[in-house]
């Protein structure tokens, strides 16, 4: 699938405008603070309900604008059209479309269209917070699975109601109403991500062993509950504790991963050109995955060229030209084949 059309209003400094973009690669070019960034970020809110860069939306809300309104076309191979569109206001919140039907849930709407973002400071995913590698892995494993956003929905809303109870203290039975659909909840979630992430590593072996130039980088999934513990029990074990925290310890919620060199951790012992490149081999393994999962991804690139040699530069444009189509900004015009726009104090201009 790709994006055919883009139209925006209220949306950070970008002009109220729609462009048309190539199948292929599309190169947003012109001078730092014009608004290419604002763009990518625009197309990933439009393919997921959330930006990469902000958390509360109001933060992207542009100058004084009352709302925000992107909207988009997208199509497949065979030229079946999607028409998608996201609306925000302070006083009504952010609403989701597609094809005309309104979409109630975030996680519902994210991953219609498969967009992979990278960024110039994605080394995060190695040096941050679990949230974030939490984060990227639930968008990695939704974008390939429907059935997953449905269950993560689900999941988090049995535990949004558990963690309640333990704010304000409640009966076995109670607690029993809530840990019996968490548990079933949490085994299939596993179960999906198990066999997702078999597929990731391999992926992530393959991109890590060309941008890295080793094959001694490992992933490591930490799961919160290991296999074979019964879910159930260990939340009715955790009741007391929890109720003195005021929240589920212990779940597919918690659960984190890690990349090793040399089997020590990447985050601690690594440089931040090793951590950079094995942030870029994560990304490029999850588009891999949800392009062998029949699912042609949208690659976002922001000025990533930036921090790379020629030799990696032209290895990844190689790597991703031919299997999917590509977004990428940089502030002088790149030597790749494209569709080429310039993007001037929030305006975008076909060149």
């Amino acid at each position: 699938m790709w994006l055919s059309e883009l139209s925006v209003s209220g949306f950070r400094n970008l002009a109220e405008q729609s462009a048309r973009f190539d199948s292929r690669a599309n190169l947003l070019f012109g001078p730092n603070g014009g608004g290419k960034t604002n763009i990518l970020e625009a197309i990933a809110v439009l393919a997921s309900g959330r930006s990469f860069r902000s958390i509360q939306d109001s933060q992207i809300l542009g100058f004084d604008a009352p709302h925000f309104r992107i909207a988009g076309v997208a199509k497949t191979e065979r030229d079946r059209a999607y028409n998608a569109r996201v609306y925000f206001s302070p006083a009504e919140s952010k609403h989701y479309f597609l094809d005309r039907k309104e979409i109630g849930k975030r996680a519902l709407f994210s991953g219609w269209l498969p967009v992979s973002v990278f960024l110039l400071d994605d080394r995060r995913l190695i040096s941050g917070p679990p949230a974030q590698r939490r984060a990227f892995l639930d968008d990695a494993v939704g974008k390939v699975s429907r059935t997953y956003r449905f269950l993560m929905a689900d999941f988090r809303h049995v535990l949004a109601q558990r963690n309640a109870l333990l704010k304000r203290g409640g009966g076995p039975a109670e607690y029993e109403v809530w840990e019996k659909p968490m548990a079933e909840l949490a085994a299939d979630i596993a179960d999906r991500r198990r066999d997702y992430w078999k597929k990731f590593t391999s992926h992530f072996h393959l991109m890590s062993a060309r941008f890295l130039e080793t094959d001694e980088l490992k992933l490591e999934y930490i799961p919160s509950v290991q296999a074979g513990e019964d879910y159930a029990e260990v939340l009715r074990k955790g009741r007391r504790l929890e109720e003195k925290f005021g929240h589920t310890r212990r779940g597919p919620h918690r659960d984190d991963f890690r990349i090793l060199l040399n089997r020590r951790p990447l985050r601690a012992f690594g440089s931040y050109g090793q951590q950079r490149m094995a942030a870029l081999a994560l990304t490029l393994a999850e588009a891999e995955t949800a392009l062998t999962a029949g699912r042609r991804p949208v690659y976002l690139m922001d000025d990533v060229a930036a921090e790379l040699d020629d030799v990696h530069t032209k290895l990844l444009f190689d790597l991703v030209k031919t299997k999917g189509q590509l977004f990428y900004t940089a502030a002088k015009p790149p030597a790749v084949e494209g569709k080429r726009f310039h993007v001037k104090k929030g305006k975008i201009r076909q060149v």
